[in-house]
């Protein structure tokens, strides 16, 4: 019998609770095909921090790392809260504190909608460059500073060539190593040792600006793309605009060392979006494909597929949000979507 799954819900802010409200009936479905799964509900986002004073408690962390196996996430930010603080120190100190060095973001464009024909998977680390959040300020200087380390590099990497080498597709790694001669030098320079350690890859390296150019320019040349923080965040929200847009866009995140109990956490590309929240504007899409991957990665691939197909047939049917031309709202939206899927 399998063992129980426990996944923990931060809905957080903004959109989050609105989208994360048409991924949960999800759980009770997988949960009546037989899956054994145990859902934690967190409160933790700008709402609480401005009740409590909290953020992610200590004690809270350690049971979602220790306790749990995998995590949905909405969205963290709010004007309320200006400097951002709660939202880094929830987002960050999951992404870090679990040493989930894997950002996993694919572009696969919807029947109808984006570009036809793209499979393009950004493979983006999650955890170092400047994201770290280690600078300074004073008056009349700033300083962000970029820290790579060869373990978490090297992780990257070596998923995004299992991926390729799954696909059978060509690897690109997105570098500046021209201009950051140290950070992204070591990125290279692990780049070309697993080139030669998996040959049946085909391996290029580009730098990063050229590679905006010609993904702009012919997308289709593309398998998959690896890159540090900074720069798979921007390429991964360009391939996303050939999908459809940031609402469509899924991400996973996972730590292939599997250093604690908890190693993974899904969650959509669009973040909190505080200018729509409440309205029924919001796509669910980006958060409904997110847990279908979360399901893959627990081993549940025929429900992930499952979900998957239920989105692509629902748009397939013409029924989009407004972002996809359409006028559905967010709740109508997953419900057209969970309509398609297998009793």
């Amino acid at each position: 019998m399998d063992s129980v799954i426990r996944m923990a819900l931060i809905p957080g802010d903004g959109v989050g609770p609105e989208v994360m409200a048409e991924a949960e009936p999800l759980l009770d479905w997988i949960r009546a095909r037989g899956r054994r799964l145990e859902v934690l509900r967190l409160p933790y986002g700008a709402d609480h921090f401005l009740t409590t004073g909290e953020t992610l408690p200590e004690s809270v962390f350690q049971d979602l790392r220790d306790g749990c196996d995998a995590i949905l996430f909405g969205a963290v930010g709010d004007p309320r809260v200006p400097d951002g603080r709660h939202a880094e120190e929830i987002l960050l100190r999951l992404r870090q504190g679990l040493d989930l060095t894997v950002n996993f973001r694919p572009c696969r464009p919807l029947p109808g909608v984006g570009q036809a024909g793209l499979h393009i998977e950004v493979f983006r680390e999650n955890t170092e460059g400047p994201y770290g959040l280690q600078g300074s300020t004073e008056p009349g200087r700033a300083v962000d500073m970029a820290v790579h380390t060869e373990p978490a590099v090297r992780r990257l990497l070596e998923a995004a060539f299992a991926g390729a080498a799954a696909r059978g597709c060509a690897l690109t790694l997105a570098h500046k190593a021209n201009v950051l001669k140290h950070g992204h030098g070591l990125w290279v320079r692990v780049f070309q040792e697993l080139c030669a350690a998996h040959p049946q890859v085909p391996a290029r390296g580009m730098h990063a600006d050229i590679l905006l150019c010609a993904l702009v320019q012919d997308p289709r040349s593309f398998g998959v793309i690896a890159a540090d923080n900074y720069l798979g965040d921007l390429i991964s929200d360009l391939t996303a605009a050939f999908a459809g847009g940031m609402g469509t866009a899924p991400s996973l995140s996972w730590a292939p060392h599997r250093p604690f109990r908890c190693a993974a956490l899904a969650e959509p590309v669009h973040g909190s979006a505080p200018d729509i929240a409440g309205s029924g504007l919001a796509n669910p899409v980006g958060m409904i494909l997110s847990t279908a991957l979360l399901f893959r990665h627990l081993g549940w691939k025929p429900e992930a597929q499952a979900v998957e197909g239920a989105v692509a047939e629902a748009i397939g049917r013409g029924m989009k949000t407004r972002d996809l031309g359409g006028s559905l709202s967010t709740a109508d939206m997953g419900t057209a979507i969970r309509s398609h899927l297998p009793r």
